[in-house]
């Protein structure tokens, strides 16, 4: 069906229609009354229904994580075309978009769905004949299977049925056998091939290649091969596959292998570069050669397309954008390359002549659906901006039980809640089929989210005006919020800009975007967007609620990652070590020599993403933070981050407060912004209070390396102790028995504990208000010498929507106090700090990748100095072993 002019039903939800406070208004006093409708109803508080399902984590899956998510599988759900294929008369291209499978007029870019239900479907395969389309269906992250299009009848049916994850179905030339990917039956990627006809199987499953172990744990690959992307020679009897077999960094070369059981055992490289899932090639009509997507290692920064011979040879390389060309396929005539392009954001469909290299973008026109559809057209505002439109994150579960997002938005899954979401700038529509769809709608941690079911009608427009209430706003005090750990492209799908990134923040109530240049493998993504002084980028240099810093994610495996924010002249080179296989693999040089380099142009530093879970990372092999407490009390790291909710830092955290390091607790998410499954930007952020209050990039990280910031990803906690923010050092006389203590909660989900910690051990609990969304103590805490205080709350796992977190925590920088000038000293940390160091260096020496007894005595030596402040500060504790 075709949607055109339609009825349209406007509808007003929020404070511009609420009820006045006492009226009978649900909620607590002067909380926006919700327009009760038949076609919008509000939900209210949030969890007072059900929240919407939680992407899965495809547990099919044993190798590649997160970045197999983003790099090689379909990205479910998407609101753009992606894997594209050729109909066999050239006249139309089949793609995935918006969770079906499309066909798409290559002449109008007309586009008709051909596939609808309850699951994502995407990587659509034509018989040769065209009677039959193979695709994969998405089961929203828990599993992916194949299923298959009549094209005459429109019926489709399940080829697979299984808990596992089916990729890149293929017909072999003949139109009887079906190459395809799948990870049964252990989790891991192979290659097989089943015989096909009218539709179904006819034969069993051969398997091309077999599990096999590369022996050592690759970086972010693991130890077990995989095989992906087949692509079929012209005559049927061979493949090419994309494998990593034997390969110690990416996802492998191009290989040639028999189609047949075992045809790995035969295997041919006929390409040998460092990829990254993108490479997927597909084989010209006469088979004498392949298109591909690729960097060529570290030659670009984006994907172009290349061509190269079966045989293998020397690549051609065919296109030289500053964007990303992905997911190439040939024409069945050979004359036209089509592949998606991100060259202005999004990815679009785009077609390339194979001679002569003219390109023409495939906008999508028209669109047929396959079934009743209606719209939903939304407008956000809050009761500050007037009428203006405002930007927002939108959590949007359609009647089908698929996540919807505009075609001209990204659509997103939040890596630490999985909760899908796209963000808008105030304005949107989504098509939607008939049914209730579940609405939600977040601007950040000060701001209440609204939750409502909208009664969507076929062939019908409802017009939705939210209007959203802020009960607090910390930066009119001089707190301003903002992730310390956001990259901005990263080899994802979209094409992603600082200007994007501010959009993002605004619609996350973000004051401060810090962007981070990094490596990925060997390439060095954003690296142009560094511009030396140190200081605010010129991107937002005209905006007065809004400051962008370009820094710098530096990420050896073995120390640790950490941030470097404020360098005045260049980046930091190189951007990693300790890579196998490479001429950077030793442990030399050490952190603290780079972080000293950094803080040699005035930067601040600090371990990024450096634990998880609850359990201490001394008795964990010391997590991916190894080098911070070296670090922490050389002077050369200022922060220790918090991407996730998570208490494994508290231990090696307050065993430095304890001893009077003022080591500034941030949080950072580690937002990878192009990817499309990633944590949010600011889902994990930094309220800091610069010493004047304004805001300006220098003042923040002023702030920040005076620990004067809480940490959250949702609550705001927010402690005074005799009067002194977080960061402060109280001097108390001799006879101090106590202090006084101011400290508040709020939140935008429920709460199961606020409380307040001493030296490390809790010493009260704050009573929380009947919907546990706020919590508030005034009055004194004993002490008992020289220490700290700092609050923390937290929540259950099951309130967290709409919350990209694994749970609600919030937690201040402490208040430090001395009394009579005895010096802030603990025995156990100062041990703790002791074995810390014994263990990295235990497994230092165990590294194999060293190139000289000299890099090691050097880096041994700053271990040793770390020890001699931890010796010190243990004697001056009065502990054993101390000097």
């Amino acid at each position: 069906m075709r949607i055109g002019p339609a009825p349209v039903l406007v509808l007003s939800v929020g404070v511009t229609l609420g009820c006045e406070p006492g009226d009978g208004a649900p909620g607590v006093a002067g909380e926006p009354g919700l327009l009760e409708s038949a076609s919008a109803r509000p939900v209210a508080p949030l969890l007072a229904e059900e929240p919407p399902p939680a992407f899965g984590a495809y547990p099919g899956v044993r190798h590649g994580g997160n970045y197999m998510h983003n790099y090689y599988l379909p990205p479910a759900p998407g609101t753009t075309p992606w894997f594209p294929t050729w109909s066999p008369d050239g006249e139309s291209i089949a793609v995935g978009m918006a969770g079906s499978v499309w066909e798409v007029d290559v002449e109008t870019g007309d586009a008709t769905e051909l596939t609808r239900g309850g699951t994502y479907h995407s990587s659509p395969s034509y018989s040769p004949d065209g009677r039959w389309i193979a695709y994969t269906a998405d089961y929203g992250g828990e599993r992916v299977q194949l299923e298959i299009l009549d094209t005459e009848t429109g019926e489709t049916r399940a080829l697979t049925d299984d808990r596992f994850v089916y990729a890149d179905p293929v017909f072999s030339p003949d139109g009887t056998r079906l190459a395809y990917v799948s990870s049964a039956p252990n989790g891991f990627f192979n290659v097989y091939i089943r015989e096909v006809a009218d539709g179904d199987w006819a034969g069993p499953e051969i398997a091309v290649t077999s599990d096999n172990s590369y022996g050592n744990n690759r970086l972010y690959f693991g130890p077990m091969d995989m095989y992906v992307s087949p692509a079929w020679m012209p005559g049927g009897e061979e493949l090419l596959l994309v494998s990593n077999r034997d390969v110690p960094l990416g996802s492998g070369n191009v290989i040639r292998v028999p189609a047949r059981a075992d045809g790995i055992l035969e295997a041919q490289t006929v390409l040998r570069e460092q990829t990254l899932y993108r490479t997927r090639p597909d084989v010209s009509l006469h088979g004498r050669r392949f298109v591909y997507s690729s960097t060529a290692g570290a030659a670009d920064q984006f994907n172009n397309l290349y061509v190269q011979p079966t045989t293998g040879g020397e690549p051609y390389k065919l296109t030289f954008f500053e964007h990303d060309a992905f997911h190439p396929r040939w024409s069945p005539d050979g004359e036209t390359i089509a592949y998606i392009t991100n060259e202005d954001g999004l990815p679009q469909l785009e077609l390339i002549e194979t001679y002569g290299g003219g390109r023409r973008r495939i906008e999508i026109g028209e669109r047929t659906y396959a079934g009743p559809t209606g719209m939903l057209s939304v407008t956000v505002r809050t009761d500050a901006s007037g009428r203006d439109p405002v930007a927002a994150r939108v959590t949007l579960l359609g009647p089908d039980g698929k996540y919807h997002a505009p075609p001209d938005e990204y659509a997103r899954i939040g890596q630490r809640g999985r909760y899908p979401a796209f963000h808008t700038d105030g304005t949107f529509t989504v098509a939607l089929p008939p049914g209730e769809a579940d609405l939600t709608i977040v601007k950040g941690f000060e701001i209440e989210p609204q939750r409502m079911k909208v009664a969507i009608e076929a062939d019908a427009t409802v017009e939705l005006e939210v209007t959203l209430h802020r009960f607090a706003d910390l930066s009119a005090d001089g707190w301003h919020n903002g992730s310390t750990h956001v990259h901005m492209n990263y080899a994802g799908n979209l094409h992603n800009t600082l200007e994007n990134l501010m959009f993002m923040s605004a619609a996350e109530d973000q004051d401060i975007v810090n962007e981070q240049v990094a490596n990925k493998d060997n390439r060095i993504l954003d690296h142009q967007f560094f511009v030396p002084g140190g200081g605010e980028h010129p991107v937002s240099a005209d905006t007065e609620d809004m400051v962008v810093i370009v820094g710098q994610e530096y990420r050896p495996p073995f120390y640790g990652h950490v941030f470097m924010f404020g360098m005045r002249d260049h980046l930091i080179s190189p951007f990693t070590t300790g890579y196998e296989g490479t001429a950077i693999e030793s442990l030399y040089p050490s952190n603290t020599d780079m972080m000293r380099k950094a803080k040699d142009q005035g930067a601040t530093t600090g371990y990024v993403h450096p634990y998880f879970g609850d359990v201490d990372p001394l008795t964990f092999g010391l997590m991916g933070g190894k080098g911070f407490m070296v670090d922490a009390v050389l002077g050369t790291s200022d922060a220790l981050e918090w991407s996730t909710a998570e208490r494994a830092g508290f231990f090696p955290l307050y065993a430095l407060w304890s001893n009077d390091v003022r080591i500034c607790a941030t949080g950072g998410e580690d937002s990878i912004s192009n990817l499309h499954a990633t944590p949010l930007v600011g889902a994990m952020r930094t309220y800091v209070r610069p010493p004047d209050g304004r805001l300006t990039a220098d003042g923040w990280f002023e702030g920040l390396r005076g620990a004067a910031a809480f940490v959250t990803n949702g609550p705001l906690v927010e402690l005074t102790v005799n009067g002194e923010i977080p960061g402060s050092v109280l001097g108390l006389g001799a006879d101090a028995t106590s202090v006084e203590v101011d400290a508040s909660v709020r939140s935008i989900v429920p709460l199961t504990r606020a409380w307040l910690v001493r030296d490390g051990e809790d010493v009260l609990d704050l009573e929380l208000t009947e919907d546990r969304m706020s919590a508030f103590y005034s009055g004194d805490i004993e002490i008992d010498g020289s220490g700290w205080i700092h609050l923390r709350a937290e929540g259950e796992p099951e309130e967290r929507f709409p919350l990209d977190a694994a749970y609600p925590q919030g937690f201040t920088n402490p208040v430090w106090f001395t009394v009579g000038g005895e010096a802030i000293r603990d025995a156990a940390g100062a041990q703790y700090g002791l074995d810390w160091i014994d263990e990295l260096e235990r497994q230092a020496r165990e590294w194999p990748g060293w190139r000289s007894q000299s890099e090691q005595d050097h880096v041994y030596a700053q271990f040793e100095e770390a020890r001699d402040v931890y010796r010190r500060l243990l004697a001056e504790a009065g502990g054993a072993g101390g000097e």
